[in-house]
This record gives C-alpha cells, structure tokens and sequence, in this order.
C-alpha cells in the first residue's frame, strides 16, 4: 500500500500527471487493445497523430513500422515528447486553426485520439484533416441522442485539456456523419474498448461523466466485420 500511494504522490506532483496517472494509462492500454484487434491497415503508413499529448499512443504505429509526425496544440507537451523520444518528429499544431493542417503535406492515416471532443469547432478540424487523409482513426468523448448535434462545453486550462479552454461533445450521429461527408466512408466500430468509459448499451443512462466511441472514416469503402455505417444501440466489449 505505501508503494502504491508513493506511486500516486509522485504522479499528482509531476508536471505532466495527467497523461500518467493509473486512469490515463488504463484506458490507454483499452485503447489500444481495442485498435489492434480491428486488425485495419495500418502497417507501413504514415500517420499524422493530432493532439498527441505527451506520445503515450504513438508506439502503436511505430511497432507497425508506420512512419509517425505526432502534434500537439501545447508547446510543452511537443517538447515533452522529444525529450522522451529525441527521434520523433514532432509539430506544434493546434487544430483549431485548421488552416495550418496543409502545411504538414499528406497522410495515409490521421490518428485522432481523444483529441475531437477538446475542440470548440470539430467539424472544420475534421475537414481539414480530411483533405490531407486517406483515413482517419477516432475516438472521442460523446453525447447522448440519436441526432447529429455537438453541443459545446467548458473545460479546464490542463495538459490535457482544451487548449481554448472550450470543447465539445458530439453525438455518435454527428461523427459518422462528418466522416462520410469528409471522407466518402464513415463507421462506428461494433466492439467497444474494454473500459468503462465505453458503454456497452447506449439505450441505458450514463453511469459515467464521459461516454466514448471508436469511428473510422475511410476514402475506401472497408469491408471489416468489426465496423458498420449504422448507428448500433448495443455494443460488443473487445
């Protein structure tokens, strides 16, 4: 018990705490197994990695042999993940400017995880993505209803939180709808991550304060049992 509480004060106290207390790295790992096991394209491509925080996610694509530019909307987290990494190529990117997204040139795969839902305007990030992309891997925080809205919401001035200080919360609806709109195919995957910020049954109220999906837009139509364009009530745990 005293090492895990020594564990957990050393955490709190670090300037970078919330990308590596014990719930950050749990629905990390989730994340990740979940994505495996969607077994999709991925190995070999160049990813550009959006909100990347301090790179906890990025040695996914680097253990494929993708070839990886990880961005962040903050300065410190980019300089945090080259001092770790000193090989990363890295970017400052806020994707509230959207405009800046072309100057990076084009990607197989945009990485958008746990990014979307920090943005005040996710659907002109979205599209500027888009244009740069052949697909785009996203998870993000989500509202309730069965209609496409993405209300917005106050957050904290953290780490790992909105770099405006605004996010918001779209509807799954509103997701699939943008990514087939941007990108020509859009899917909510069919299994959930094994956490508990990922509900199984969206007919139920939420037991948590954040509610999350994983989507896929494609330009290619993707023939994965694990994906559908429908919008499930039920989902299967990974």
């Amino acid at each position: 018990m005293l090492k895990k509480i020594g564990r957990e004060v050393f955490v709190r106290t670090h300037p970078f705490w919330g990308f590596l207390e014990s719930d950050a790295l749990a629905i990390n790992k989730a994340r990740l197994d979940h994505l495996a096991s969607l077994q999709l394209p991925i190995d070999g491509k160049s990813v550009l990695e959006v909100g990347a925080g301090i790179g906890m996610l990025t040695g996914f694509f680097e253990d494929r042999g993708c070839k990886v530019l990880s961005t962040d909307a903050r300065s410190e987290n980019v300089a945090e993940i080259k001092r770790r990494h000193p090989t990363r190529q890295v970017a400052t990117l806020d994707l509230e400017r959207p405009e800046d997204i072309a100057r990076f040139g084009r990607f197989d795969i945009v990485f958008c995880y746990g990014t979307l839902y920090h943005l005040a305007a996710p659907e002109p990030a979205l599209e500027a993505l888009s244009r740069v992309s052949d697909m785009i891997l996203l998870e993000t925080c989500l509202s309730p209803g069965e209609g496409e809205d993405a209300p917005n919401v106050a957050e904290e001035h953290t780490m790992n939180q909105a770099y405006s200080g605004v996010g918001s919360r779209p509807t799954r609806a509103w997701v699939v709808s943008r990514l087939q709109r941007f990108w020509g195919h859009g899917y909510i995957s069919v299994t959930q991550p094994s956490h508990p910020d990922f509900p199984a049954d969206w007919s139920m109220p939420a037991t948590r304060e954040n509610t999350r999906a994983i989507f896929v837009g494609s330009r290619a139509p993707l023939a994965n049992p694990l994906l559908t364009a429908d919008i499930p009530q039920r989902h299967r745990l990974s």
